[in-house]
């Protein structure tokens, strides 16, 4: 049975990307129904191959969703925030020389009670200079055992959903894309009407994807500040 954040981060943007696809295959299929229907034969029809259309995607889903998340992280995730994870908001705002870190009470405050839980000792603001990688592996180190110890908080689970969504649509939006951009190709070598109705999807697609794109940094340092809120207070954090 899938929890939350399988259902609300990674099976909810696969089926958000698939929608235009879905109703574009289903476009396709439905012009080699005869002309000589009527309009209600005609709509049962479409709904009618609709429906299997839908489910053949469906089937596909699990392998759907993986090149999704594999895209988002890929492309958007690694790029922005780096693979071994150096440059993610969690690591920035522990960070001294960072110019969106806390406080320096609230460092502090986070840097004691990670030594006193876990053992680990992050470096200070001279450390920290001289070895720039080694601050930034070590709250690394820090911030996993911190999820650890958080993955019960609700509220912070909210922000990661919020997060994950947001990344995973990423990836979804760059495969519905590439999909539109194939359709139209194919439009034009099989000479088929729907050139307009392929421009305005992808038009649409792209636009989904540039706002979600805007959000998807908020939405990191919006996990990023629940979590250490999580941590020091166990209270929840509300963005402003």
């Amino acid at each position: 049975m899938m929890n939350k954040y399988e259902k609300e981060a990674r099976v909810y943007p696969a089926i958000a990307g698939m929608i235009i696809p879905i109703i574009l295959t289903t476009l396709y299929v439905t012009s080699f129904i005869p002309k000589t229907l009527d309009m209600w034969e005609s709509i049962i029809a479409k709904i009618g191959l609709f429906i299997p259309v839908a489910l053949i995607y469906g089937a596909l889903a699990y392998w759907i969703r993986q090149l999704f998340i594999d895209a988002s992280k890929r492309l958007f995730q690694f790029r922005l925030f780096k693979e071994d994870e150096t440059e993610m908001p969690t690591t920035k705002l522990l960070l001294w020389s960072s110019d969106v870190r806390k406080s320096e009470a609230d460092i502090k405050r986070i840097a004691e009670k990670i030594k006193t839980d876990f053992g680990i000792q992050l470096l200070s603001k001279d450390e920290e200079i001289s070895n720039l990688s080694e601050a930034k592996r070590t709250i690394v180190d820090a911030v996993g055992k911190i999820r650890e110890v958080t993955r019960n908080n609700e509220n912070l689970q909210q922000y990661n959903r919020k997060y994950g969504f947001c990344r995973n649509y990423l990836g979804a939006c760059v495969y519905a894309t590439g999909a539109i951009i194939l359709a139209l190709a194919a439009n034009f070598i099989l000479d088929m009407p729907y050139a307009s109705v392929l421009f305005m999807a992808l038009g649409v697609q792209i636009l989904l994807g540039i706002i979600d794109y805007a959000s998807y940094k908020s939405k990191a340092y919006d996990y990023a500040r629940a979590m250490y809120n999580a941590y020091t207070t166990g209270t929840e954090y509300e963005r402003e």
